[in-house]
């Protein structure tokens, strides 16, 4: 009788797993003001096969592997520096504290913001970027506003939409920011994710913004006052119900068709580690162009000597090093030249006394 009855209940949790069904996302299950998320940050080589998919699906990323945690924050507009351009209900998120620029241009730019609106129940819209140049507030705002989702969002949607936004034209800002495009967002699975979190039902998503940012900086004569380059990125999500943000992103940049993944994070409790080892600071540096046929143009947040440079492949091996010499024409501008390196995916890592980072490059 007992077997019987442990086979019935087997049985009854088979049929209610066989029988789920797919969520929909809607406005409710978007951040609001006030919300503030925890999240790990993962590292990349922990995650596993992240493009997989289908309809009730299970995905397992429980061996995911925490390099640290931070938090995500939807501060009231009016609460940020910058309400003079976002009016309430919208609320802004700190994405970044500075963005590296040459000091020898005059000018920097810090307390990098995203802000956001729900549009009713109808989408969630991303409303413009907040930046501090030269210590006075600006705001880019959209004349094209960017739908992140639209609801409700359900398996096998896919949904285009366009962008356009732009920084005012004030001669009191050093530089003017353009960023004119289209998203693709698309969902293509659902089921069940597992993290170190928890276990949750899902629906998966991948968006793609496909854009060309144009940056002129009033400091350099035309035509090197202006540069535009293509700004494709991509992000894989699964959404749940009650979280607020992904259960896990992985997220990173489109070159050539091929995606490179940048960073994984994943909502999480707090956690406390032992025993890490301090790491060296990173070094705050951006390359353009960024795929490259001859040479790259690296930019460092501030005067670093010596620059260290060293090109490897995607399995470790070193292709080139070389001890970088600085720009003359533009101060913490150091030149790469990799005319003679076959196309084709890298790692270039830069090292100074203060720091180290690595970014992938496509050369052509």
């Amino acid at each position: 009788m007992k077997t019987i009855v442990i086979l019935f209940a087997f049985l009854s949790a088979s049929v209610v797993l066989n029988a789920q069904t797919p969520i929909s996302i809607t406005s409710v299950n978007m951040p609001v003001i006030n919300d503030d998320v925890l999240y790990s940050s993962a590292n990349l080589n922990s995650i596993g096969d992240y493009t997989v998919t289908g309809a009730n699906y299970l995905w397992d990323f429980s061996t995911l592997d925490s390099t640290g945690q931070d938090s995500r924050k939807f501060q009231p507009s009016l609460q940020t520096p910058y309400g003079f351009y976002f009016f309430p209900p919208k609320y802004g998120e700190k994405i970044l504290d500075s963005f590296p620029i040459p000091s020898g241009l005059g000018f920097s730019v810090k307390n990098i913001y995203s802000f956001y609106k729900k549009n009713g129940t109808i989408s969630f819209n991303s409303e413009g970027l907040g930046l501090t140049m030269n210590g006075i507030p600006v705001g880019a705002t959209y004349s094209d506003e960017d739908e992140l989702y639209t609801f409700p969002l359900d398996y096998t949607d896919r949904d285009s939409t366009t962008f356009k936004l732009s920084t005012p034209s004030n001669t009191m800002i050093p530089f003017s920011y353009k960023k004119q495009g289209y998203r693709i967002t698309q969902a293509d699975g659902w089921g069940t994710i597992i993290t170190p979190y928890g276990t949750a039902p899902c629906l998966r998503v991948v968006t793609t913004q496909y854009s060309i940012d144009t940056i002129t900086i009033a400091a350099l004569p035309a035509p090197f006052n202006k540069l535009g380059f293509p700004n494709y990125m991509r992000s894989y999500q699964w959404l749940t119900l009650g979280e607020k943000i992904p259960y896990l992103e992985v997220s990173g940049n489109v070159v050539g068709g091929n995606f490179t993944p940048t960073q994984a994070r994943y909502r999480d409790i707090l956690r406390h580690f032992v025993g890490i080892k301090e790491e060296q600071n990173e070094l705050t540096f951006s390359v353009f162009p960024n795929p490259s046929c001859s040479e790259l143009t690296i930019l460092l947040s501030q005067h670093e000597l010596p620059v260290m440079s060293e090109i490897t492949d995607l399995q470790g091996k070193i292709i080139k090093t070389q001890q970088l010499e600085g720009n003359r024409s533009i101060i913490n501008t150091h030149l790469l030249n990799v005319s003679n390196i076959a196309a084709g995916m890298y790692f270039l890592n830069l090292t100074t006394n203060t720091g180290k980072q690595s970014i992938k490059i496509s050369i052509q």
